[in-house]
C-alpha cells in the first residue's frame, strides 16, 4: 500500500507543478507561437511546448527519485488539458475568419512573431521596473 501513496503522492505533486509550469510557460508562448493559425491549432502549439518541458523533468532526476520517472508525464495530462480549453476559448473569442469579418473597432493584429517578443521582453522589463521601485531601490 505504501508504494501505491508514494505513486499518488508523486502525481499530486507533477500536476501541481506541471499546472504551474504549463502555466506560466503557455502564458509566454501565446505571444509568439502560431498566431496565423485557427485557434485549436494554435491552442496545441501553445501548451504543447509547456506539457513536454514538464514531460522531460522525468529525465533530469536521479535514481532515488520517491516515486518513478513516469509520474511526471502521467500527473501533467490534466493541467495540459486545462491549460489548452483555456487557451482555445480565449483564441475562439478573438477569432475572425476575414479581415471583412472584423468591427470597426477591433484593429488588425500584427501576426509577426518578432511583435510578439517585443510584447514580451517589454513586459519583463516592466516587471522588473517595478520590482525595484516596491523594493526602494532607485532605478
Amino acid at each position: 500500500m505504501e508504494a501505491i501513496e508514494q505513486i499518488a503522492m508523486g502525481l499530486i505533486i507533477a500536476a501541481a507543478f506541471g499546472f504551474v509550469l504549463i502555466a506560466f510557460g503557455s502564458a509566454i508562448l501565446h505571444y509568439f507561437v502560431a498566431l496565423n493559425s485557427p485557434p485549436s491549432r494554435r491552442a496545441f502549439w501553445t501548451v504543447a511546448p509547456a506539457y513536454l518541458g514538464v514531460a522531460l523533468m522525468a529525465g533530469f532526476g536521479d535514481g532515488d527519485a520517491p516515486f518513478p520517472f513516469w509520474v511526471w508525464p502521467i500527473g501533467a495530462i490534466l493541467p495540459a488539458a486545462i491549460a489548452y480549453w483555456f487557451w482555445m476559448n480565449d483564441f475562439e473569442k478573438r477569432w475572425y475568419d476575414g479581415i471583412e469579418d472584423l468591427p470597426d473597432d477591433v484593429p488588425l493584429a500584427n501576426h509577426d512573431w518578432k511583435n510578439g517578443l517585443l510584447q514580451l521582453a517589454a513586459l519583463m522589463v516592466l516587471g522588473v521596473i517595478v520590482t525595484f521601485v516596491r523594493r526602494g531601490f532607485a532605478i
